[in-house]
């Protein structure tokens, strides 16, 4: 009966203990006896067509096996497995199908198709006073006051609001009484009132001179927008400053106003077409080398408040020597070179850069006298930001790159190089032009630590924790929650079919750890888990050898274990969408499988998760004594938000909610519950997270 239930052959419902036997007799005997109608191999149908059996996928040639590799087909979203009865099963993996995008909703599987879109999260909340998004980069819905013209102000007809005409970016509390236009610029309910007129530098014509350089503070409210940059910022204010030099200048100018703040810089004040650089930033800055004599403007933009201006000049400097491939600069000697990016393109693409990042191009050989030699690099950026370099053999040539580094600062030592001609491209970021400190250093040759790589993976004993570190290691291996970081290798073995349970401590640092049973071929990845610690729960994964590959941005040390118990076998559970039908946990606990999807959204309301108004599915739980209790929603499909109720499940009776205690965006409930009844809510983020889940409840002595 369980070896059953670990390859899926479940009843659809929840029936009585006979019920449930009669279903799983009746499901064998359909694997082994067939179907008489079914068409022969040679019929012209498709022998490698699957057909559907509660959640799993059986051969519907009734494929013979006697190996996991005799049932491999080409979808690449199910496992391909060998049953006990020796049939070809393919499980459904929708997690397979993740594209690591929040906002786009959950990605299906289809078994015939392969992956497929989801339904994109809309965010919305019904609520007429809030603008709805979806920030992919925080994953996770955002609600701000109604602010349709964007002026930093809301609404007035919404409770705070300051904006009597939300359809005009220039009208406002905060924004001056013009004069003799006929409007209430201000909202105080008069129209031109005795102290009308602009405030200070908000047009070209009272323009703020900082032609001497220097600090300044400029003060946007009531400012308006009045004009168009070509970097964006519409209809916030803006102020106007002008900037006149008797001799070519390097410049900096640097604007820090209320949040994100624009500056761009152009000729002629008025026209759009005359602008050469336009930035935007925390604070906004443009730098320029060797700006030529004449006078120019420079435009502010932001949400309204007080602006920090430095002005910074100084003596033209040169254009650097060597921004493409052709004309590179030899570090062969070693030592520091200072660099910047200021007006320097994008020439080089390198595998861990990015387009529009501004690159300068050096070189380095070794002498077949000397060699082999290690090389360490570093660069640096002097206001911290993150820089990238590559080495390759051949400059501009993706097929020769023989290591990618990026971080701030950027790190790598290649061991054991040869003799010959190296390029090093460096890259800054695309959104700043900042200066660097670039360090090469050609030293005595050293072995490449084990861990590294593939080639010499550290063994791991389950069930033993094991001490390693970053600190020796570098990026040679590409994860999917991971970004060029810094990683190390490890193997372990499992003997037989197995849960597993991995955890990686990164003593204080995010890690990321991938499992995977080819090391070198991400494809093959079966978890990526990213956190601190990082913690993954694999199920009724096949004996064999495995790969973990531990990843952090910090070369710090770290503790990683895995531990393997027997499979858990699972129960369906189906029809559990409200307090009155919900899903009866024995005491000891068990793991459950289900979809949200086909339910409906009963609970809602969470204190957490946005409010996790997305379909639910209801367990209850009843203890006769203390007992600590850990739930865990690990392994689902979606975005999970996991609740606890007391006394029922509706209105005002949750005790506990959680959101992404889990693995990934997975929930965890781990606590100590007196005697009575309590009900387990496994609800989505939001209000469209819904899918396939899985639910797991453990019980033991507190």
């Amino acid at each position: 009966m369980i070896g059953l239930d670990m390859w899926g052959i479940r009843s659809r419902a929840v029936r009585p203990a006979l019920a449930l036997a009669l279903g799983v007799l009746l499901a064998v005997g359909l694997l082994a006896c067939g179907d008489d109608s079914a068409p022969a191999e040679d019929s012209g149908v498709d022998a490698a067509a699957d057909a559907s059996v509660d959640g799993a996928m059986v051969d519907a040639a009734g494929r013979e096996c006697a190996a996991d590799l005799d049932c491999l087909d080409e979808v690449a979203c199910t496992r391909d497995l060998c049953d006990p009865f020796g049939r070809c099963r393919h499980l459904v993996d929708p997690g397979a199908c993740d594209d690591g995008l929040f906002c786009n909703g959950v990605e299906i599987c289809d078994p015939v198709d392969g992956c497929g879109p989801g339904d994109p999260e809309t965010c919305n909340d019904d609520d007429v006073c809030t603008i709805d998004r979806c920030d992919e980069e925080a994953k996770l819905c955002r609600r701000s006051p109604r602010d349709f013209d964007e002026d930093g102000e809301a609404d007035y007809h919404c409770e705070g609001g300051t904006d009597c005409n939300d359809r005009d970016p220039n009208i406002g509390m905060s924004f001056a009484e013009i004069c003799a236009d006929g409007i209430d610029n201000d909202c105080d309910g008069e129209v031109d009132e005795a102290d009308c007129g602009r405030p200070a530098h908000d047009i070209c014509d009272d323009a703020l001179d900082v032609s001497a350089g220097g600090s300044f503070v400029i003060d946007s409210d009531g400012a308006r927008g009045d004009y168009s940059l070509t970097c964006g910022g519409e209809g916030r204010k803006d102020v106007v400053l002008s900037l006149t030099l008797a001799e070519p200048k390097d410049v900096r100018i640097s604007a820090d106003g209320n949040g994100l703040t624009w500056v761009a810089l152009r000729r002629t004040c008025e026209d759009r077409t005359t602008e050469f650089d336009c930035e935007n930033g925390f604070p906004g800055t443009i730098r320029t080398r060797a700006l030529a004599a004449g006078t120019y403007y420079v435009i502010v933009v932001d949400r309204g408040g007080e602006i920090n201006l430095e002005v910074e000049l100084s003596p033209a400097s040169p254009a650097p020597p060597n921004p493409t491939c052709s004309s590179p600069t030899d570090v062969s000697a070693g030592g520091t070179f200072p660099g910047s990016f200021v007006d320097v393109s994008d020439d080089v693409m390198t595998s861990c850069g990015f387009s529009g990042s501004p690159d300068l191009t050096y070189s380095f050989t070794i002498d077949s006298a000397d060699a082999p030699r290690d090389v360490l690099i570093s660069a640096v950026a002097t206001s911290g930001e993150t820089l990238a370099f590559a080495v390759a053999s051949t400059c501009g040539d993706a097929s020769s790159e023989l290591r990618c580094a990026r971080g701030s600062p950027a790190g790598s030592r290649l061991h054991q190089l040869g003799a010959g001609t190296y390029s090093l491209v460096v890259e800054g970021p695309s959104f700043r032009e900042v200066d660097f400190n670039l360090s090469v250093s050609l030293e005595a040759p050293t072995p490449v630590p084990q861990g590294d790589a593939c080639a010499d993976p550290l063994p791991l004993t389950v069930g033993t924790p094991e001490l390693g570190t970053l600190g020796d290691k570098e990026d040679d291996l590409d994860t999917s929650c991971g970004f060029f970081y810094r990683d190390a290798v490890y193997r372990f073995d499992l003997a037989a079919r197995s849960d597993v349970t991995l955890e990686v401590d990164g003593a204080g640092s995010f890690v990321n750890v991938s499992v995977r049973p080819t090391c070198v071929d991400g494809a093959s990845q079966v978890r990526c888990v990213s956190g601190n610690p990082a913690r993954a729960r694999l199920r009724d994964l096949p004996a064999g050898t495995y790969y973990a590959i531990v990843e952090s941005s910090r070369p710090s040390g770290f503790t990683l274990k895995v531990d393997a118990a027997p499979p858990t076998p699972s129960v369906a559970v189906t029809g559990n969408d409200s307090c009155s039908d919900a899903y009866v946990v024995p005491p000891e606990g068990g793991l459950f499988t289900g979809d949200t999807s086909t339910l409906m959204s009963i609970i809602g309301g969470a204190s957490c998760g946005a409010g996790a108004e997305s379909k639910d599915a209801v367990f209850s739980l009843t203890l006769t004594e203390s007992r600590r209790v850990v739930a865990s929603t690990d392994g689902s499909t979606f975005d999970t938000v996991l609740t606890v109720h007391g006394g029922g499940c509706g209105a005002g009776t949750e005790i506990v909610c959680n959101d992404d205690g889990g693995e990934g965006t997975q929930s965890l409930v781990d606590r100590v519950f007196e005697p009575g009844t309590w009900y387990f809510v496994v609800d989505g983020f939001g209000s469209s997270s819904a899918g396939a889940y899985t639910f797991e409840l453990l019980t033991s002595a507190p």
